[in-house]
Parts: structure tokens; C-alpha cells; sequence
């Protein structure tokens, strides 16, 4: 959403230019899926060394299972989705000669 805001200038000149907002749903929607890939795989691997340090010092049985990591990776590109249609909406309402 940050990133459409931030661009919506350049958003407002391509369809100034005739693109249709099918473009521009695609290209959300591939930033937002890319984000949420680019920002899980960290994630993911802090929390994993974080679950090996805390089984290590607590000696319990702490570990993170498939289904875990599926779940949280599955509720970070819809979240991400989400916010990529929210922000769909401010460029479809964006007007070219407006934000000139």
C-alpha cells in the first residue's frame, strides 16, 4: 500500500496513457505476492534459528513443524494480497489530471 501511495504519480501517468486498471491489478497484486515471498524467507529463517536457540536453553520440545511455517506463509501473501487490493482501490479512484 506504502508503495502504491509512494508511486502514485507514476500510476496516474500510465493511465493518463490508456492502460486499463487490469494492468495495474496485476502489477499489485505480482509487488504484493513478491513482498511477501521476499519478507517470509528471512522471517522464516530467524524464527527457525529462534526455535533451535530456545529448545537448546530450555531443553522443551520446541520446533517448527510444516504446518506451522504453511500457515504463517499462507496468512503473509493473503495479507499482503489484501493490502495490494486495498491499495488497487486508491488507483483506480486516482483521476491523472488531479494529481498533476
Amino acid at each position: 500500500y506504502t508503495d502504491v501511495t509512494d508511486h502514485l504519480a507514476e500510476y496516474a501517468t500510465l493511465k493518463a496513457m490508456g492502460y486499463r486498471d487490469v494492468f495495474f491489478y496485476g502489477v499489485v497484486m505480482q509487488e504484493s505476492l513478491i513482498l511477501s515471498c521476499m519478507g517470509y524467507i528471512p522471517g522464516f529463517i530467524v524464527s527457525f534459528l529462534l526455535y533451535i536457540l530456545i529448545a537448546n536453553a530450555t531443553s522443551l520440545p520446541v520446533w517448527m513443524t510444516v504446518e506451522r511455517a504453511s500457515l504463517v506463509f499462507t496468512l503473509t501473501v493473503l495479507m499482503c494480497t489484501l493490502s495490494g487490493a486495498i491499495a488497487m482501490r486508491r488507483i483506480q479512484q486516482a483521476d491523472p489530471a488531479d494529481i498533476f
